[in-house]
């Protein structure tokens, strides 16, 4: 009996932790699109500015 409230711990937490690496993802996802436009902003005030 104690092994089945185990198992059903066990296979809620992988099911967490899924859900959390998702969040994570997207997360890290979207960091990467704003990386990209605030590298586009550099490059051009540098081209501007002539830097």
């Amino acid at each position: 009996m104690g092994s089945t409230i185990s198992n059903k711990h066990t296979r809620k937490t992988a099911l967490l932790c899924k859900e959390q690496q998702r969040i994570l993802d997207d997360l890290i996802n979207s960091d990467k699109s704003i990386y990209t436009e605030a590298e586009t902003l550099y490059s051009d005030l540098k081209k501007k500015y002539e830097l």
